[in-house]
């Protein structure tokens, strides 16, 4: 357990300081208006709608990093070549992906339009779409190097460099925003400009390093070759997949939400904040167990994989639950910190409604975020995308849909926690098979065997 809380601990810290970015650039779209709240919302929802098709995918770096460590305690020459490989895959994919995806933002407006969401919440959204857009690559660039400093566990320097994206962030959107007279469009833009230099900083940190420099993406340039983003593809079109159909869950919720009133989408991009704060600080635990997983898995130590799994189960159970039970005694707290008690179309009753919807969630979501992370580590990824199909699109949308014009954003809040629980329950059972499996193995390859977990 205490390499669980090693690692997971700088990673905490550097999710909650990336959160508190996110909720500073939430307070100061609620400073402008609540129709910019409610539009600013909506455009970083459809940001991260198509950006997690390519975060997901380079993201999975980390994990194929963290098995060729793990290789590397037998075959120490091999386990670094497959270090080198990752990372060059992984810069390739990235300028690919930013290339391609770019250009999809332009067909935004068409399917919010479809969504019958307001006119004049589209035209504020897309303006913060198309300064946020350019966010994307130095963002991807950051997954590769956060990849490999975490995999070989320097995770303190990832800690670090969240806090200076903050210091960086905060007042040159401020500056842009409201100096400036900039609004929706500073705000993505300062954020685009503090991601590039962290991005420039913080890879010339990395590779000054004596431990990091032989896995220099501009060393060996004769490794180059498309065929360094198969194994990336391969691992991460069905995590990117998985992670659609989750945000296709959350975001249809959010579609729903702002069919009902903007007040009601306003808030329900608060409740997003909320949720995304206990999974920040779930995905610290899950990630770190994921490496600590991925580093057993190629070494073949099947039962650290076992005992990694039971700790970090045992520990994201226990905060979930007491996160839930803060956010339903405290909910005055958040109306306080967004000022929704002022009068502003009766948000802040409306919150204390639907708060404890929200907290229940936080359980749920939190066991299938580790689940799904610790299948990763062992490179188990295909039925995992299968499970997360059936708990958020056959069983929490139709949820949500339904429970919506009888509880209104109650209701769509109670779909998600059908679709997260459902999702949980599945991916968990999968986890305790294939671990089972793991320890009794048929006479294969270590390669047979993850073909027959997937």
């Amino acid at each position: 357990m205490k390499k669980i809380l090693a690692l997971a601990f700088p990673l905490i810290i550097s999710q909650l300081i990336a959160m508190a970015l996110v909720l500073t650039d939430v307070w100061m779209m609620s400073r402008l208006s609540v129709s910019a709240l409610a539009a600013g919302g909506l455009g970083a929802s459809i940001y991260f709608f198509i950006f997690i098709i390519a975060s997901s995918t380079v993201g999975c770096v980390a994990n194929l990093i963290a098995i060729a460590y793990g290789q590397r305690v037998a075959r120490p020459e091999f386990g670094n070549q497959q270090i080198r490989l990752a990372v060059k895959g992984a810069v390739l994919l990235s300028v690919v992906m930013s290339v391609i995806l770019m250009g999809s933002f332009y067909f935004a407006p068409v399917v919010l339009q479809a969504a019958n969401q307001p006119e004049e919440v589209v035209t504020l959204a897309m303006e913060y779409v198309h300064a946020l857009k350019w966010v994307m690559f130095p963002s991807l660039i950051l997954l590769v190097l956060r990849g490999l400093t975490s995999a070989l566990g320097n995770v303190r320097s990832i800690m670090v460099m969240s806090v200076i994206t903050v210091v960086l962030n905060v007042p040159i959107s401020y500056l842009l925003i409201f100096q400036f007279g900039m609004g929706l469009t500073g705000l993505g833009l300062g954020t685009a400009i503090a991601a590039f230099i962290v991005m420039i900083g913080y890879g010339v940190w990395v590779f000054k390093r004596e431990e990091y420099l032989p896995f220099a993406p501009w060393l060996n340039r004769e490794e180059y070759s498309l065929k360094l983003m198969n194994p990336l593809l391969l691992m991460g079109l069905p995590i990117a997949a998985a992670a659609l159909l989750e945000h296709g869950l959350i975001y249809g919720g959010t579609l729903m939400a702002g069919t009902i009133s903007i007040a009601s989408l306003a808030l329900h991009q608060i409740l997003l904040q909320c949720l995304s704060f206990t999974w920040n600080v779930n995905f610290g635990f899950s990630q770190a167990a994921a490496i600590l997983v991925g580093r057993d898995y190629g070494a073949e130590n099947y039962q650290g994989i076992k005992r990694t799994s039971l700790q970090s189960f045992f520990l994201v159970s226990v905060i979930s639950v007491v996160l839930s039970a803060i956010f339903i005694l405290w909910p005055e707290a958040i109306a306080a910190l967004f000022q929704l008690d002022d009068g502003q179309n009766g948000m802040g009753a409306l919150l204390a409604s639907v708060i404890w919807v929200v907290a229940l969630c936080f359980i749920v979501d939190a066991w299938q975020l580790l689940a799904i992370n610790l299948l990763r580590g062992m490179k188990i990824v295909s039925m995992p995308t299968v499970m997360t199909a059936i708990g958020y699109w056959l069983f929490g949308l139709p949820a949500a849909w339904w429970l919506m014009p009888r509880f209104e954003l109650a209701g769509i809040w109670a779909g998600i926690g059908v679709g997260l629980a459902v999702t949980g329950i599945l991916l968990l059972i999968h986890l305790m098979v294939a671990i089972k499996r793991h320890e009794n193995p048929p006479s294969a390859t270590h390669a047979t065997l993850a073909e027959q977990a997937s």
